[in-house]
């Protein structure tokens, strides 16, 4: 029997108040790494090597690297939101230290990842007043929520600058960006605006020319709720004029439970595409004084559809565009969370990719006690992802009729290609496959260990093939056995693949901007390669005696 935890997720209505237009933190305004000061703190161009005590760098600018003096990254005295990149070396520990004096060790969470590793930490904080204390509204480390409403002690001080400071080992920062919080307006309709309903789902903008509305009206502000008592799929496209009262930059966060887009006088400032509510779209605009063409368009997608679109300048809180009750709070059920029994923990759902349009229909999922947890894709033979920390989130697989269908990572999660691992190639340039079809590729089942961990069985032109995934404390270890006849052609086996890879030792490699590491046999014959527009580390595989073995790990 699988352990499952129900956590309730409603927040109290002052904190959703003041959390939900602060989702979007990847757009925050960056700061000069050339105005933060401090001793023992000096400029590179990034990162050269990482050992056990110290962290050596490339000439340039661009990061910023310790000793152990604390670094202010803003003396901003109200409330703010704060996100930055950072890096540590074995056995390092990290604090950063808030305006009221409370401290974060950012090293000791299940969330964080092995040193030598870039990571992000994101938090918004709500400055205290007179007797009332500050609070720690959201901290969130690798994309997982570590701390949300937290009240913080009383300050042991007032004004207190946000430093960061390595208490032992080495520290590097990049990406720091700051964004104050002031209640401050900064546009507003310049009146009604029209709202026209579809009785289908319709994803382009060309696509409504052949259509015709079965509703037209107007509305004071964005609104899903004008769709309730619409049955099935529909469109909504709204259309109004927003006035901005001064010259200047804005930014907007389009939320959506469903697939939308956004356009500015013409410009189309968010591409149509489908989105989950709690991972806005944010792009910024110059916008000249006076008023605006601004049309949004949204079709209802399943699970927690909702719509809403903010803007805000640098120094403000994001401002609403939408009526109240457009965009849900957090789910009023409680989430259905999976955490692994003794022996690894085994779950068949469908997986929505970033950026695929269409879900992954054949995945299991593997939770293991040890922390570190992956998808399959048992089409493709397919690494999907990695993640380490609490298992899985199965609300959208079991609650109700669990439509989606869909299985999400609880913890820090890496997505390694998600390509066939194995293929045949007629020459070592020609491109990586982007799928293989069941007459090359065939499933032939899965069989337990004795400890109960999965072992993947397929069978490729002939040639018979093992997949073995096995966790332990840091790493996943992936063992590859052929057997039978050997394919014809050159077959490959690619052990990563991503926009950038990094040598960092013999027969260790950083990928995606030491995203996570890939590490195989030193003596390997590997190559790096250049295709469809990302590096490949691929190897040749040779059946001697109709046998091959693969072996590679992923740590992160």
């Amino acid at each position: 029997m699988h352990f499952h935890k129900y956590r309730s997720l409603a927040l109290a209505a002052a904190l959703m108040a003041f959390t939900s237009p602060l989702l979007a933190q990847n757009d925050l305004p960056r700061i000069d790494l050339a105005t933060l000061t401090a001793s023992n703190w000096q400029q590179s161009g990034g990162i050269a090597s990482v050992d056990k005590a110290t962290i050596k760098s490339k000439s340039g600018t661009g990061v910023l690297i310790s000793g152990n003096s604390p670094l202010t990254l803003t003396s901003q005295p109200g409330d703010f939101m704060l996100q930055f990149d950072w890096l540590t070396t074995a056995g390092g520990t990290v604090m950063l230290t808030l305006p009221n004096g409370y401290a974060i060790d950012l090293t000791k969470n299940h969330a964080a990842k092995a040193a030598g590793l870039w990571q992000t930490a994101a938090l918004t904080y709500q400055a205290g007043a007179q007797k009332k204390p500050a609070s720690l509204v959201k901290y969130v480390l690798n994309g997982i929520t570590i701390n949300e409403g937290q009240t913080l002690p009383m300050p042991s001080g007032t004004g207190q600058a946000v430093q960061l400071m390595a208490k032992n080992g080495s520290v590097a920062i990049r990406n720091v960006g700051v964004r104050a919080l002031a209640n401050r307006n900064v546009a507003s309709w310049a009146g009604p605006l029209t709202y026209k309903l579809y009785k289908e789902a319709i994803e382009t903008r060309e696509g409504l020319a052949s259509k015709t509305p079965i509703k037209t009206d107007t509305v004071s502000r964005l609104s899903y709720d004008v769709a309730y008592g619409q049955s099935g799929n529909f469109t909504l496209t709204f259309d109004g004029k927003l006035n901005v009262p001064t010259t200047g930059d804005y930014q907007f966060d389009m939320h959506m439970g469903g697939f939308g887009g956004l356009w500015i006088d013409g410009k189309q400032l968010v591409a149509m595409d489908r989105r989950y509510l709690g991972t806005p779209e944010t792009s910024t605009i110059p916008l000249t004084a006076g008023t605006h063409d601004v049309q949004v368009m949204f079709s209802r997608s399943w699970p927690r559809p909702g719509l809403g679109l903010y803007v805000s300048q640098a120094g403000t809180r994001p401002q609403a565009l939408q009526a109240d009750g457009s965009l849900p709070e957090f789910a009023p059920v409680g989430q259905v969370l999976i955490e692994p029994d003794a022996k690894p923990t085994l779950i068949r759902s469908f997986i929505h990719m970033p950026g695929e349009i269409t879900k992954r229909t054949h995945a299991l999922s593997v939770g293991s006690r040890t922390g570190m947890h992956y998808s399959v894709d048992l089409d493709q033979m397919a690494l999907l992802m990695a993640w380490k920390g609490d298992f899985a989130d199965a609300t959208e697989l079991w609650y109700e009729r669990g439509e989606p269908q869909l299985l999400k990572p609880n913890g820090t999660t890496i997505y390694p290609a998600p390509r066939t691992a194995l293929a045949v190639l007629p020459n070592a340039t020609a491109a990586w496959p982007d799928s293989v079809g069941d007459n090359v590729l065939q499933y032939k089942g899965i069989s337990l260990d004795k400890d109960g961990s999965p072992s993947i069985d397929y069978s490729m032109n002939g040639t018979t093939i093992r997949d073995q995934i096995r966790p332990t404390d840091t790493a996943l270890s992936r063992t590859l056995t052929l057997g039978g006849a050997a394919p014809t052609g050159q077959l490959y086996c690619r052990l990563a693949a991503g926009k950038s890879l990094e040598e960092v030792s013999k027969g260790l490699y950083a990928v995606d901007d030491r995203s996570y590491f890939v590490r195989f046999d030193s003596k390997a014959s590997v190559s790096v390669r250049q295709s469809g527009g990302k590096q490949e580390l691929i190897m040749p595989v040779s059946m001697n005696g109709g046998k091959a073995t693969v072996q590679y790990s992923i740590e992160f």
